[in-house]
């Protein structure tokens, strides 16, 4: 983050998004403005490229750029100005002086081994490297001296190597066809080669610097500093890309040569492929290495264990193959590590870091048990071991009372939990262990946690009741508790009395269980529900539950399988935030209230198998989100106008009806029509935009659950991401996300 003081240019653009402000001046692009930019660079790219590989001396290069080019490009970090790439065609040099300065800046590249020699050679012009020895020893109009070979210029030495490894990076990484060239090759010292963007985040002064900068302020070093030198001491210490900037290639070993670079982020970037070069464990002041979400594959380098400063590892996305544990245990001052969403197989290794605070191998191929060596990482507070495939008892982890996020979940564990699991973990804020085979039941304490906001024990073998007493001795206004999820085990009792006293829930499943009794009305103090499963339970038959009407802040209801009788009330129109509704398998009779069509936002709509009669309302005429309708095996007549007429292309994605029929008359048969009765069962109801019809009497159409549980995941923040639903029923798992590493570990 800098000031608005500093040098380098600046853009408006909310969320770091690519498109700025419509009404941008000055520093503010729009994004018509960005097209156009990227546009002419596409074109300029073609005729460097064609340009390059024509010429194999300086002169023929610097005639060339005269003859086709003005020498400057537009800047899309600054509509109203531009600044130099290619300069004026001279660089205020004679052609014969950028000849020998070619000569003498590979000469030196070479014999110092600054790049492989290959990638220098005259009949490789299009590499990154001979393109940046050109730029910055013919083109560059810093005119930074050129060291000698033999060392007798040393003091111009890391001035030049500083420089050039920033060229190199730009160019190994398409920078020619990056969105934000963030002040790259401007002809500027290398310490403005950045952009900074406004965010509603910061005060209007502040911005996020996008780019490279330096240990000294670049705002201070004014044309009266440059000329006492005081720029060719500023050092890069920082060098942060732009994320999804359309970044292209792989990362340049060169940068090994900076040094003194204490952070190095470059993540999001959809196109950066290869492996992380071994040269990078030279720089020995690294601090923070953040290369998240490329295409980065093969082994983490055994080279890193000579980062012995470094604090955060953020290798999470990417393709990687490989780790070496002692490598990584010579990083004794790393606080967090983050490795999920890799391809590393293999056992866990064994770290031995004592200032570790957050660790994340989520994702992996991980087999076998957690090594005792974890044990030691007792300072460790956030461990996301989750969708691997480890087995084995989770002991180890008793003695860890400082973690307070921890995700388990995805594994085959062996492990029995009963009320002493965890019993001295205080400090626990979310703890997720569903779908990994535990057994036992869900400890009474877990409800006295003082800090728990999220508990996901779904999809397990727990049984016996909910600890009732337990819950009903909470605190009902310090109490935290806000995502609970047990769906999908073998729990059984009544819905625990004292239940309301956990004010702060937002997320509350209890499907799929052997629950029993009346569905308990307390649920209808917890006004801040936002998601709300009971379905298929054993609960007694009833009424549709009138103290549903209290929590309008309903998102996601299913009371699928769940004895309900009787009619739909009308009040079911006011909850105006239903995104899915799922009232499937029961008893419900009675017509369709109007007011369902003031649920404008439902994109799920499950009513099937129940009594139902009647026409579609018309009022259904203002769903028009809804992607999933299912009112088959109902007694509907008419048609379904309401839901089809006025789409157009934009279908429903799953609509079924009871619209088949198995005589070849009728008007709604379906090709190949199904028989088997002696009497023809004609059509309960028109559908043209229906993508599976029904016959009313065959029980096996449309017979899948349509489960609509939400499966949470850290990664996403335990919220819904998006709908959709596979050929079977289940809903898609959601894998894509935000990150929380930050909000969860507190770190940079």
């Amino acid at each position: 983050m800098m000031d608005d003081d500093e040098d380098g240019d600046t853009i408006i653009a909310d969320d770091l998004s690519i498109d700025g402000n419509e009404n941008s001046t000055n520093n503010e692009i729009t994004s018509a403005e960005a097209a156009e930019h990227r546009y002419a660079k596409q074109r300029y790219r073609s005729w460097m490229s064609m340009l390059i590989i024509s010429t194999f001396v300086c002169s023929v290069l610097i005639a060339s750029v005269k003859f086709f080019a003005p020498g400057r490009f537009s800047s899309e970090e600054d509509t109203t100005t531009t600044y130099d790439i290619f300069g004026s065609g001279d660089n205020g040099m004679g052609d014969s002086a950028n000849q020998r300065r070619l000569e003498d800046a590979l000469d030196y590249l070479v014999t110092k081994e600054v790049s492989d020699v290959m990638t220098l050679l005259p009949n490789n012009t299009m590499s990154p490297q001979y393109m940046a020895a050109i730029w910055i020893s013919s083109i560059d109009q810093h005119r930074i001296n050129i060291p000698k070979a033999d060392g007798t210029t040393s003091k111009d030495e890391y001035p030049f190597l500083q420089r050039y490894s920033l060229a190199v990076l730009f160019l190994s990484t398409g920078g020619m066809s990056w969105i934000y060239r963030l002040n790259f090759l401007s002809g500027t010292h290398e310490c403005a080669w950045f952009t900074v963007f406004r965010s509603d985040d910061l005060p209007p002064d502040q911005g996020y610097a996008m780019g490279a900068w330096c240990d000294k302020n670049p705002g201070t070093l004014t044309e009266r500093d440059q000329d006492d030198n005081l720029w060719e001491s500023a050092i890069v210490t920082d060098i942060h890309l732009l994320p999804n900037n359309n970044a292209v290639g792989r990362l340049p070993s060169e940068l090994r040569h900076l040094r003194y670079l204490k952070t190095l982020r470059i993540y999001e970037q959809a196109f950066i492929v290869g492996e992380i070069p071994s040269g990078y464990g030279d720089l020995r002041n690294l601090q923070i290495l953040d290369l998240e979400s490329n295409q980065l594959g093969g082994p983490i380098p055994s080279s890193f264990k000579y980062l012995n400063k470094m604090t955060l590892l953020n290798l999470r996305r990417n393709r990687l193959t490989g780790i070496s544990a002692d490598a990584i245990n010579q990083m004794d001052k790393l606080a967090a590590l983050a490795l999920d969403s890799n391809m590393i197989p293999g056992k866990l290794p064994e770290f031995n870091l004592p200032n570790l605070l957050g660790l994340t191998l989520s994702d992996n191929a991980f087999t076998g048990q957690i090594p005792i060596s974890m044990a030691g990482l007792s300072n460790l507070e956030m461990l996301a071991l989750d969708h691997n495939k480890l087995t084995g008892s989770l002991d180890i982890l008793e003695g860890m009372t400082h973690l307070t996020h921890v995700y388990l979940d995805n594994n085959k564990w062996d492990h029995e939990i009963n009320d002493g699991f965890f019993a001295g973990h205080d400090n626990i804020t979310h703890l997720d262990m569903s779908n990994c085979s535990i057994r036992g039941i869900v400890p009474d304490h877990f409800f006295k946690f003082p800090k728990l906001e999220v508990l996901d024990l779904s999809r397990n073998l727990l049984g016996g009741d909910l600890p009732g007493p337990s819950i009903a001795s909470t605190n009902d206004t310090t109490t935290k508790l806000q995502y609970l999820s047990l769906h999908s085990n073998n729990i059984t009792g009544p819905i625990p009395q004292g239940i309301s006293k956990l004010k702060s829930l937002k997320h509350l499943d209890l499907s799929v269980n052997k629950m029993i009794g009346s569905i308990n009305e307390e649920l209808g103090e917890l006004k801040g529900l936002e998601y709300l499963f009971l379905g298929n339970n054993d609960f007694f038959a009833g009424k549709f539950p009138a103290w549903l009407q209290n929590l309008t802040n309903l998102e996601e209801l299913s009371l699928k399988n769940n004895n309900l009788n009787g009619e739909i009330p009308e009040w079911i129109g006011e909850l105006t935030r239903l995104v899915l509704l799922d009232l499937g398998e029961n008893f419900l009779n009675g017509t369709l209230p109007d007011s369902m069509g003031d649920l404008t936002k439902l994109w799920i709509l499950i009513l099937n198998s129940n009594n139902l009669r009647g026409s579609i309302p018309s009022s259904f005429r203002q769903l028009e989100y809804l992607e999933t309708l299912l009112i088959d095996d109902n007694s509907f007549k008419g048609n379904t106008a309401p839901v089809c007429e006025g789409r157009g292309m934009d279908r429903i994605t799953h609509f079924v009806s009871d619209c088949a029929s198995n005589s070849s008359t009728s008007a709604t048969a379906v090709s190949g029509s199904i028989g088997g009765w002696e009497d023809p069962v004609l059509a309960e109801i028109e559908c043209e935009c229906c993508t599976l019809c029904c016959l009313d009497e065959d029980i096996t159409c449309n017979d899948d659950e349509w489960i609509a549980h939400h499966e949470g995941h850290w990664q996403s923040g335990y919220e819904r991401v998006y709908w959709d639903f596979e050929e079977n029923g289940i809903v898609s798992e959601v894998t894509d996300a935000y990150d929380t590493l930050a909000q969860a570990w507190g770190l940079p």
